[in-house]
C-alpha cells in the first residue's frame, strides 16, 4: 500500500498541475506566508504536540476546523514552517518528527471526513448516511431556466464575496464544497448532491466594519447527470455545464429556509460587500495586505487557541519580521512559479528541502 505522504503528494501535484500562483490575490501565497511561516508552523506543531499528551485523536479533532482549512494549513505553514525553522536553526524538528507531526493531521482529517483523506476518489464527503438523509429533506424541485440561473447568480456572488474576506488562497475559512453523494434513490438515476458550505461569511473578527446581517450560508444542489469530482485543493473538477444540470435545491440562510424570490436580494447585499472589501484591501499597502493575511491565517484556528487559553491573534514578532524585512520577500516571490516537482520537494515532510 501507498504511504499516506506519497498519497498526499499525488493529490497536490493533481491539484496543482493547472496552478498558476501569479494569479493569485491579492498576493499569492508565497509572498505572505513567508512572513510568519516559522511562527505559525511552530505555534500549531508545539500545540498539537501538548494536546496529545492529554486528549485522544477525536477529542482534538473537535478542536480543529473543517477538512480542508486543514487541508490549507497543510499547503501553507504546517511543513514548511517547520522546515525553515529547522535550517534556519531556530528549532530543531527532523524529519522524523515531522512525518510523525503530518500522519497526526492526516488522522485528524480523518476523524472528519467520510471518503478519501486526501481526495483522489473525488469526493469530499462530510456527512454520514443520517445526516445525508435529513439533509436532502423538502429539497425543492427547479422550476425552469430562470430558477436555474438565479442560484447560479447566488453561487458566484457568494463565492466572489467570500474571495474578498479571506483571499484567494485562505478562502476555505470562508466557504468549502463537499460531495458529490449519489441521491440516485431519491432523485433518480445519475444524480448527485453538491453542498456549498459558507459557513463564516460575516468574519468581525477580521473585518470589524463589515456589513452584513447574516452569518452563514448552506445552497445544497442536486445535478443530473454531472460528472463532477473535487479535489485535495476543494476545487470543482468537470468538463461538463453545471448550471442546466440542477434538477433540486435548498437554500438555507442562517439556518432558514429561504425560497427563490430572496435570492436576488441576497445578490445585491454580496455584490456590494464584494465591491467595498475589493476596494479596501486594493487600498492597502502590500505589507498591510500581508498583516492582514497572517491574521486570517491565524483565525482558522480560533477555537483551538481559545481553547487554550489563548488568544487567536498573530503573535507580536510577526510585525517585527515584517518591519525587519519589509518588502523583500514580497518581491522575491512576485513571479515564482514552482513546477510540480518542487511542489513535491516542498511539501514532503521527509526531506529538508524547501
Amino acid at each position: 500500500m501507498m504511504d499516506r505522504i506519497d498519497r498526499f503528494l499525488n493529490a497536490i501535484e493533481e491539484s496543482f498541475k493547472n496552478l498558476n500562483i501569479k494569479t493569485y490575490w491579492p498576493l499569492n501565497a508565497a509572498q505572505i506566508d513567508s512572513y510568519f511561516d516559522i511562527d505559525e508552523g511552530l505555534d500549531m506543531y508545539y500545540r498539537l504536540k501538548k494536546l496529545r499528551e492529554t486528549k485522544t485523536i477525536k477529542e482534538i479533532a473537535d478542536l480543529m476546523p473543517a477538512p480542508d482549512m486543514i487541508r490549507a494549513f497543510l499547503l501553507h505553514n504546517a511543513i514548511v514552517g517547520l522546515k525553515v525553522a529547522n535550517k534556519l536553526n531556530i528549532q530543531k524538528i527532523d524529519k522524523e518528527k515531522r512525518v510523525d507531526y503530518v500522519n497526526f493531521l492526516f488522522d485528524i482529517i480523518g476523524k472528519k471526513v467520510k471518503s478519501d483523506i486526501f481526495c483522489l476518489d473525488g469526493k469530499n464527503l462530510l456527512l454520514s448516511k443520517e445526516e445525508l438523509e435529513e439533509f436532502i429533506k423538502n429539497l425543492k424541485k427547479v422550476q425552469g431556466r430562470d430558477d436555474q440561473r438565479k442560484i447560479a447568480s447566488l453561487i458566484v456572488g457568494a463565492n466572489n464575496m467570500c474571495y474578498t474576506l479571506y483571499y484567494d488562497f485562505f478562502v476555505a475559512a470562508g466557504f468549502y464544497l463537499h460531495g458529490p453523494y449519489d441521491v440516485s434513490q431519491k432523485f433518480g438515476e445519475e444524480t448527485i448532491l453538491l453542498i456549498r458550505d459558507y459557513h463564516n461569511i460575516n468574519p468581525k473578527d477580521i473585518w470589524p466594519d463589515l456589513d452584513i446581517p447574516y452569518s452563514k450560508l448552506k445552497v445544497l444542489c442536486v445535478y443530473k447527470d454531472l460528472n463532477l469530482q473535487l479535489n485535495f485543493v476543494n476545487q470543482p473538477i468537470t468538463k461538463d455545464s453545471i448550471a442546466d444540470k440542477l434538477v433540486a435545491y435548498k437554500i438555507l440562510l442562517d439556518d432558514k429556509d429561504v425560497g427563490i424570490s430572496e435570492v436576488e436580494g441576497l445578490d445585491s447585499i454580496f455584490e456590494e460587500v464584494r465591491f467595498n472589501q475589493t476596494r479596501k484591501i486594493e487600498s492597502m499597502s502590500d505589507l498591510d495586505k500581508v498583516r492582514k493575511g497572517a491574521e486570517i491565517s491565524f483565525y482558522f484556528f480560533k477555537k483551538l487557541r481559545e481553547s487554550m487559553g489563548d488568544p487567536w491573534m498573530p503573535p507580536n514578532q510577526i510585525e517585527n519580521t515584517i518591519k525587519q524585512f519589509g518588502n523583500k520577500f514580497i518581491e522575491k516571490f512576485k513571479n515564482s512559479q514552482p513546477d510540480l516537482d518542487r511542489w513535491r520537494r516542498l511539501f514532503d515532510p521527509r526531506i529538508d528541502e524547501f
